[in-house]
């Protein structure tokens, strides 16, 4: 083969026939044209080559043409012979070709290689002088860590072999795993590794192949890289086969397709930061004992995936940041050599500050749960002080004086703030009695005037302060602090900051959750618009952007899907580029609530545990743990996990007393959720004893303390005491009057307090009440639905239970209505209400005398019934007893009538209060007082 220019010329004309052939096939006459002067000498000879392209200004370049499947080289035995070697035994096979432990038999030397038999299709239109040169280049590579690689060429036959070192040993992530090597052990194999592929990029060498299979250790412990440049070899210099015909990507992609880099799976130039991806995948597979996943799947952090808590923490944190640097999706964002990967590694082992790590100094803007007590915000403030005046000391030596005397200033300005606790000081007001108000008060007017000439410090305490304000419900005080802050942070540091782009996002979820979600999106339009601008698309900030497009559309109809998606694309961007975020479990729990509510538990609990599994960055809220576990207990107990879940529960518990005290919403919520599954399980005693034990908050509480006491009038009245449930409820219900959003909540408790209103014989009131709940859900709850299924039942069972024979035909219409199947999405709370209609129309039946009727809606309950766990609907199944009961006594079985009615009375003795009612009257679950008493007919 002639060269296209002369040989000294090649380095210089190869990398820029590289560039050329990276340009769309339109723009590359152009680009000849313009070749600088210095170039101009390499014009004809890149234009021969263009031109003999196959395919030349057709398709060629457009996607690779389909070849017929390849088969490993058959036919070779010990023995045989090929160029210079003997065959011995074969070491193993792949879509490569066949690699065989050979002898030099030619007698210039006696040496035991591993020779790799290559398919011969892969050389087609190569000839012997190419595979010289190659075989020359490849064999100056010279260390201690590199298999050598003796020899390449053709053998009489025509079948192309490559001689390299025989190396006796193990895969190096089969190694760490067999010996149970330590972490520190692992990153000295994988400093041998690296600076193995840093030499071989010294002499322009890229591997282009680098997996676990072609780095083996030897029982020494030392590394051996097998298989340099044999991609080189078998490419040609654009990277495809040496016959210029690109193979199919399963079949012909020169490198392995789980530890191929982006731009190798497209088709892309292979460079240097092609191997810095590979090394960082087999990075994250050295730490962790788990395979990277699949190509175009993120990859986790390291600490996210490993199994064992005790490496978890050592992962957290540089370890972390290296492997996401070294596996950026574009080659210009990952380390530039493979000598900066190991050398952030190196000072990560010396405890010196890495590279690759982001630093952020900013701090969270407001939250409008308001979730922490005064001294948690206390110590937040702070903390976060602190840290904003000492960061830049540790990590920029060069502005030491300068940070030395920001945190000084930091420091007084806090001392300033906390002198007016000091006993010593003179005071109009007693010590002990000056509130945390009072304190923000004074850091306040103090921020502008002590940190005037410092805006970036200004507008970061702004933050923290009225975060402050947030979490001690002084709305009027927050909302100052923060459009000052906005309006600094605007000016000095501009709106595409991440202060500014977060300071909007909080605008955001306020209108979200102020239902003005048409201020809401239109706040995320220019938030969406901001980010684009800032280059911040992969990034914590558009993270939290999907986060909020997730709120934006609850409760829009047909939407749920697109919420899911948006909830995915915050985890994955979250997973990727913010692994140490609050907000990270925060979106994983939110993904986990969308699926609870359309009854997916398993998708849910697993979702809620990868959000536990996440070690919390050091400083950072514990807000959402008990949230969590309370969460994921309740997808336990719906999947039947009654001990798990109990256990989360308790766990949930413990947490949000020693965050937030027993006043705060989420203990409501912990605990009121416990005894509300106990009373289901029928535990009633324990679970009031729980009730009972939550506080009064002062205030009028809050959206935890509502649930907890909604649950306990709900207890109490499927306790059979609706006296004592009514005023729990109707206050209940005027604090949910209180708020707009909470509409739901309404007719909820409209239903419930009908129900009890009904049991107390205020049949009035009663008719009142459940006619208003069912009217809400027809008008605003999708026809299908379980909630209004439920509605129409309740509206029934009333109408039944006042014995009014005119009512029964408008009490058969709803109850046939409410006994249609339900929606996919809600299949237990559907069969739920189905099977109550169900037992509704076996009592029309009965009333009427029609036993085959009665009989088949009673056999369609129990179909119902035998779909839902014991575990969750033990009340149902009362119920269901009750009315068999019944039928059975109408059709002359008394005694088995007896006896099923006596099961369904000592089965609701766990929920059922003894006192409520007579023994006799105990099986009547749901107000249902007139079964037990129904006589047979004659």
């Amino acid at each position: 083969m002639k060269l296209p220019c002369p040989p000294d010329q090649w380095p210089r004309f190869s990398a820029r026939l590289d560039q050329l052939l990276a340009l769309p096939e339109a723009e590359r006459a152009g680009w000849l044209a313009a070749l600088p002067e210095a170039d101009a000498d390499l014009r004809d000879g890149l234009a021969a080559v263009l031109d003999g392209l196959p395919g030349a200004g057709g398709a060629f370049l457009d996607g690779p043409p389909t070849l017929p499947p390849v088969t490993a080289p058959s036919g070779a035995a010990p023995g045989d012979v090929v160029g210079p070697y003997t065959l011995v035994r074969e070491l193993g096979r792949g879509g490569m070709g066949i690699v065989w432990l050979a002898r030099r038999s030619d007698g210039a030397f006696a040496r035991d290689v591993a020779l790799k038999l290559p398919h011969a299709h892969l050389l087609a239109g190569s000839l012997r002088e190419r595979f010289d040169r190659e075989r020359d280049i490849l064999a100056a590579l010279d260390h201690t860590h590199i298999a050598r690689f003796y020899d390449a060429g053709l053998a009489a036959d025509g079948q192309p072999y490559l001689a390299l070192e025989a190396v006796d040993g193990r895969p190096i992530t089969d190694w760490c795993r067999e010996q149970a090597l330590p972490l520190a052990a692992r990153l000295d194999l994988f400093a041998q590794m690296a600076d193995a592929v840093s030499h071989a990029h010294g002499q322009f060498i890229a591997h282009r192949d680098l997996k676990p299979a072609n780095v083996l250790v030897t029982a020494g412990g030392q590394v051996k890289l097998l298989d340099f440049g044999i991609a080189k070899l078998l490419a040609g210099e654009d990277g495809t086969p040496a016959d210029s015909t690109a193979l199919t990507r399963a079949q012909g992609l020169l490198a392995t397709p789980r530890y191929a880099a982006p731009e190798q799976l497209a088709g892309g130039p292979v460079s240097v930061a092609t191997d810095v991806y590979a090394l960082g995948l087999m990075l994250f597979e050295l730490l962790t004992d788990a395979p990277p996943p699949p190509p175009g799947e993120p990859v986790p952090p390291p600490s996210h995936t490993t199994t064992q808590a005790s490496r978890r923490k050592a992962l957290r944190g540089d370890l972390d940041a290296i492997v996401d640097r070294a596996l950026q999706p574009r080659p210009t964002d990952r380390y530039q050599s493979v000598a900066a990967l190991a050398e952030d590694l190196a000072r990560h082992r010396r405890t010196q500050p890495i590279h690759a790590r982001r630093i952020t100094g900013w701090v969270r803007l407001a939250r409008f749960a308001r979730r922490h007590r005064v001294g948690v915000a206390l110590s937040g403030l702070l903390a976060m002080s602190l840290v904003a005046g000492v960061a830049g000391v540790v990590w920029q030596g060069q502005r030491a004086k300068a940070e030395a005397r920001r945190a000084e200033a930091v420091k007084g300005f806090v001392l300033g703030i906390f002198n007016a606790v000091d006993p010593r000081r003179p005071s109009d007001q007693p010590r002990g009695q000056i509130t945390a108000r009072q304190l923000m008060d004074l850091a306040s007017e103090r921020i502008d005037r002590d940190f005037e000439h410092d805006p970036a410090l200004r507008i970061e305490l702004l933050g923290v302060v009225a975060n402050v304000y947030g979490y001690l419900a002084e709305d009027d005080r927050y909302e100052v602090l923060h459009r000052r802050q906005m309006a600094l942070a605007e000016k000095y540091l501009g709106v595409t900051d991440p202060v500014y782009i977060q300071g909007l996002l909080v605008d955001a979820y306020g209108d979200i959750y102020n239902l003005h979600p048409d201020a809401a999106k239109a706040t995320l339009a220019r938030v969406d618009d901001l980010i684009h601008r800032a280059g911040l698309d992969a990034s914590e900030q558009r993270a939290a952007w999907w986060m909020a497009q997730s709120e934006v559309l609850r409760g829009v109809p047909g939407a749920h899907a697109q919420r899911i998606q948006a909830l995915e694309r915050a985890i994955a961007l979250y997973r990727r580029h913010a692994p140490q975020s609050e907000d990270y479990p925060a979106a994983l729990a939110n993904l986990a609530n969308v699926h609870n509510a359309r009854e997916a538990w398993p998708q849910a609990q697993a979702l809620y545990e990868e959000a536990l599994a996440i070690p919390l960055a050091p400083g950072a809220s514990e807000e959402n743990l008990s949230v969590i576990n309370t969460n994921l207990a309740m997808s336990l107990m719906e999947q039947g996990q009654v001990a798990a879940a109990l256990k989360h529960f308790e766990t949930a518990t413990a947490q949000a007393l020693s965050t937030y005290g027993p006043n705060h919403n989420n203990h409501f919520h912990a605990v009121g959720n416990h005894a509300r599954w106990l009373h289901r399980l029928g535990e009633r005693r324990r679970a009031l004893a729980m009730f009972e034990s939550l506080p009064t908050p002062s205030g009028g509480g809050g959206p935890g303390d509502d649930t907890a006491r909604e649950y306990r009038g709900a207890a109490l009245l499927m306790d059979g005491r609706p006296d004592l449930a009514l005023p729990i409820l109707r206050g209940v219900q005027k604090d949910y009057a209180a708020h707009v959003n909470h509409e739901a909540d309404q007719r909820r408790l409209d239903g419930l307090l009908g129900t009890a209103l009904a049991q107390t014989g205020d049949a009035a009131a009663a008719r009142h009440h459940l006619w208003a709940a069912l009217q809400a859900s027809e008008a605003h709850d999708a026809p299908d639905s379980a909630a209004l299924a439920a509605a129409r039942e309740r509206w029934a069972r009333f109408l039944l239970d006042q014995g009014d024979p005119q009512a029964l035909d408008q009490g058969l219409a709803l109850l046939r209505q409410a006994a249609q199947p339900g929606p996919a999405a809600e299949p237990r709370r559907a069969i739920a209400a189905q099977m109550l209609a169900q037992l509704g129309l076996a009592r029309v039946a009965l009333l009427r005398h029609d036993l085959p009727a009665a009989a088949q809606a009673v056999a369609q309950a129990q179909t119902a019934w035998s779909s839902l766990p014991a575990s969750r609907e033990v009340r149902l199944q009362s119920y269901l007893w009750a009315v068999q009961g019944e039928l059975w006594r109408h059709q002359g079985r008394t005694a088995d009538a007896q006896a099923l009615q006596a099961q369904a009375a000592a089965s609701s003795a766990g929920w059922y209060a003894p006192e409520a009612l007579p023994p006799k009257r105990a099986c009547t679950v749901f107000s249902l007082r007139k079964i037990c008493d129904t006589q047979s007919p004659a």
